[in-house]
């Protein structure tokens, strides 16, 4: 899967640098390992996309921030006198949005198990399982409860133009690279950010093109994704 996905992008790249038009910021190794779904701890190795830290976004002065506790808030607490947990600003100058929030959606989430509780996040026909040691409902660490997965905060900043153009010389471009439109990003996966202030990946965040091709046979919806903290 991997290898058929990664001539793809070299195949892909080739034709559009020899027309002139495609000039990304990362390196092509660094493209690859993000497109194709690598992944270290089972994390995605998405980094090079990023054009800072959260802390290092948070301390340039530009973004709006959030009110005391939306860091730490925790599914248990949150009910719709708090927004759910929800916790978004945004600014804006003649040029660009500037959004900070902790990725919590505004409205009640049940504790989520994508094949039921007690068991783990695999079907037998998926080619890869990036999860084959855990087990829904059991102790995986940060967003894990006796009843299923639940989200927790994770805070992030994005800078946006206000005024998008597809016509640019350098289009099409690297669907993750910020850099070439004067973004930035804090989250490297991240396309874009919905009014919530949730982030948008894809439509290979399942680690391939789509879900068909890399494989998965659970198709995915609105949901927390399976906790990994004891699996660091």
């Amino acid at each position: 899967m991997i290898l058929k996905v990664s001539n793809f992008l070299l195949v892909v790249q080739a034709f559009l640098t020899a027309n002139g038009s495609f000039n990304p910021s990362v390196l092509e190794d660094e493209m690859v390992k993000c497109h194709t779904g690598a992944r270290v701890n089972l994390r995605r190795q998405c980094d090079a996309y990023r054009t800072g830290t959260p802390e290092e976004l948070e301390a340039n002065g530009e973004y709006p921030e959030l009110e005391d506790g939306c860091n730490t808030i925790t599914w248990r607490e949150a009910n719709q006198d708090n927004n759910w947990g929800n916790c978004m600003e945004m600014t804006v100058d003649e040029e660009f949005r500037y959004i900070t929030t902790n990725n919590v959606p505004d409205y009640y989430m049940n504790p989520y198990c994508p094949i039921g509780l007690g068991y783990g996040y695999c079907v037998p026909q998926e080619v890869t399982c990036f999860f084959p040691d855990l087990t829904c409902g059991e102790d995986n660490g940060e967003g894990t409860t006796e009843y299923g997965d639940i989200w927790v905060p994770q805070l992030a900043h994005f800078k946006i133009p206000l005024v998008g153009n597809p016509t640019r010389a350098d289009r099409p471009g690297d669907m993750y690279d910020a850099v070439l439109v004067g973004a930035e990003k804090d989250m490297g996966p991240a396309q874009g950010v919905a009014i919530n202030g949730i982030n948008i990946q894809g439509p290979n965040d399942a680690g391939d093109v789509s879900i068909d091709e890399g494989g998965f046979q659970l198709a995915c919806g609105g949901h927390v994704t399976p906790p990994t903290t004891n699996l660091d």
